[in-house]
């Protein structure tokens, strides 16, 4: 059981892809100081694993003082940043995260800073090198588009010069910006081969396959996953489909939203399965736990 943890809403960015700062008002949720009965109540139903996002989950204050206490539960932590404000909450952090991953979205800064609306190019580079001093083992977290997959070469090598990994990440389906071509596909699959590339193959042949159907649904959400909004409040199935039936609402059509739809694979004994466990082992051989 995995929980997905939106500590805040609130972002510093205006992402291309990202629908949360277009809905900005409709996400305006106060922030529960409250964690530690949280995170106490997530371990007794036996969640192993808080994914700590949002929004921008380092604009939250007391973040160091939740993740000291998920640590002390025992969880195992994944944060997911867009690095603007690592320099400055670094040392809090340092020990306190098992899996940091650096959003960036181009390897050239000009593009990156247009697609994230905010220039913070320099400052991803500056919080990964950051990371590495801190032995914290960040990876580059490359939201694949239709329009910036074409640079994957550029990215690939850009993570080998940092010496990270970079793990490859198909977007989820806002605006039309999601699926591939075919071809586009197979050159994800040529460069997946890379010792410092990682990508979960399962997420491929979804894409390809054009994400959940309503008819039979993929989604297994409620069987996998508890989603925690910022005041501390539950949500099921999940955070986009929030209190409707699980991978059959007009919402589920496509989707591809990851953090719900992976652990959902690990539900059900079918292609999708396997290709999961696959990657898996394929992240552990190249020495990534996940």
């Amino acid at each position: 059981m995995i929980c997905n943890y939106y500590v805040t809403l609130s972002c510093n960015a205006t992402c291309e892809f990202c629908p949360l700062w277009v809905e900005s008002e409709k996400n305006n949720l106060s922030e529960s100081g409250n964690f530690k009965q949280i995170l106490l109540s997530l371990k007794r139903e036996g969640v192993h694993e808080l994914n700590i996002t949002g929004g921008e989950p380092l604009l939250r204050d007391d973040l160091p003082e939740l993740l000291a206490q998920a640590k002390e539960f025992g969880f195992k932590v994944k944060l997911t940043t867009n690095g603007i404000l690592y320099a400055d909450k670094a040392r809090a952090l340092q020990g306190l995260v098992d899996n940091l991953y650096f959003s960036l979205d181009y390897p050239f800064a000009d593009e990156h800073d247009r697609s994230r609306g905010v220039d913070c190019f320099h400052l991803v580079i500056q919080g990964i090198n950051l990371a590495q001093q801190l032995k914290q083992k960040p990876i580059i977290n490359f939201t694949m588009t239709r329009d910036n997959v074409r640079f994957l070469p550029e990215m690939v090598d850009l993570a080998e010069k940092l010496g990270v990994f970079i793990y490859l990440n198909p977007v989820y389906d806002f605006h039309g910006s999601q699926g591939f071509e075919g071809v586009t596909l197979f050159h994800i699959h040529y460069y997946a081969r890379r010792r410092k590339v990682l990508v979960n193959y399962a997420a491929l042949e979804f894409v390809k396959q054009g994400g959940n159907k309503v008819i039979f649904p993929r989604c297994r959400a409620s069987q996998t996953s508890i989603t925690v909004l910022p005041d501390g409040k539950r949500v099921s199935p999940c955070f986009f489909n929030q209190e409707g039936r699980q991978g059959r609402e007009d919402i589920c059509s496509s989707c591809m939203r990851w953090p719900y739809m992976l652990p959902s694979f690990s539900k059900g004994i079918d292609k999708y399965f396997f290709l999961n466990l696959y990657s898996k082992f394929d992240m552990l051989k190249k020495g990534v736990k996940k």
